[in-house]
């Protein structure tokens, strides 16, 4: 039954945001575009991820805090990802100057991303 809820819910959304997708569609179409073109490259990222992490890391078990550090990279690599794609995709308000080149955020992520995975795949 909460199924039905989160659905009901997720189509709500959709359509409260119709008109302005229309307008927006209308205005720039090629930012459209290429904003769906990248979120289906995202989608790609997270899938590879999630293979990554089932077909490399599930093999060496879940003993010894081993599926936190799976899920603390593929959460990484998730995180990375949408920083990554907030950086690329057209926008129409600047977001935090300090997020848009390559800095602090950048070396915590690919640090999480690396020490999770050396970990589960060394301990």
């Amino acid at each position: 039954m909460q199924s039905l809820g989160l659905i009901v819910v997720v189509l709500a959304v959709m359509i409260a945001n119709m008109p302005a997708a229309m307008q927006q569609w209308r205005t720039d179409k090629a930012g459209v575009v290429k904003t769906l073109w990248l979120a289906g490259a995202y989608v790609l990222y997270v899938a590879l991820g999630i293979w990554f992490v089932l077909g490399f890391m599930a093999p060496v078990g879940t003993e010894g805090g081993k599926a936190l550090l799976a899920v603390g990279l593929l959460l990484s690599w998730i995180f990375y990802g949408v920083l990554t794609l907030m950086r690329v995709v057209p926008r129409y308000r600047e977001p935090p100057q300090w997020l848009m080149h390559f800095g602090v955020v950048d070396v915590v992520l690919v640090g999480l991303i690396l020490g999770c995975a050396v970990a589960c795949l060394w301990g």
